[in-house]
């Protein structure tokens, strides 16, 4: 795919899991099962590859482990590589900034369950880009929905308890410390408890029909 003529040369790394039942939204299942958690699941999935196929932007599926669902399409894809989620998305972002030294490219990693996510919001990262390090879309859970980065280091993501409330800032304060450059895109809302489904009448819908 093509990106539409962007003055910076971006790159969309889609994170996501295999729409397995009990490996996905792991933490509504005791409250909604492992069926309706995975039905949210591939909803939010289903939204998000829909997003980045219509954007535009070139994009690269990195899925957790093989698979062969429809959902995909197909499409080929990169297993994610790594004991964490910071030494995935290090290794995943640093494979495509390896490949390309132009210093005004830049790669986005999003990963899969953010429904507040728009093409205005890839956009606005990418224009942070031209002059930032780093661009991140915040979550109301202490997380963010999207990294963008022109250059990273391992160090980025020392010491982040992930899953925790203090992803973001743990995140920005050792982008701080290796002076970075960075901006903050308006927060947004992930799915990952009950009541962030209940923010969404698609989703309730969903729990409605089970």
């Amino acid at each position: 795919m093509k990106s539409n003529g962007y003055s910076a040369p971006a790159l969309i790394q889609l994170f996501a899991k295999p729409p397995v039942r009990g490996k996905v939204k792991t933490r509504l299942i005791p409250e909604l099962g492992e069926s309706v958690a995975t039905d949210i699941y591939r909803y939010c999935l289903d939204y998000t590859l829909g997003l980045v196929r219509q954007s535009g932007i070139d994009y690269q599926l990195w899925l957790s482990e093989e698979s062969q669902d429809s959902i995909f399409q197909d499409q080929p894809y990169n297993l994610q590589q790594g004991t964490d989620l910071g030494s995935r998305m290090l290794s995943a972002i640093k494979s495509r900034l390896e490949q390309n030294a132009n210093e005004d490219s830049g790669v986005i990693l999003i990963g899969s369950d953010c429904l507040d996510m728009t093409p205005t919001h890839l956009q606005q990262a990418i224009d942070a880009l031209r002059n930032h390090d780093m661009v991140f879309l915040p979550t109301f859970d202490g997380g963010y929905a999207l990294i963008g980065c022109r250059r990273i280091d391992a160090e980025l993501f020392a010491n982040v308890k992930w899953g925790g409330s203090m992803v973001l800032q743990k995140t920005l304060e050792n982008a701080k410390s290796l002076d970075y450059r960075v901006s903050l895109l308006e927060t947004v809302r992930d799915i990952d408890r009950l009541q962030d489904v209940n923010h969404y009448a698609e989703l309730k819908s969903l729990i409605a029909s089970n």
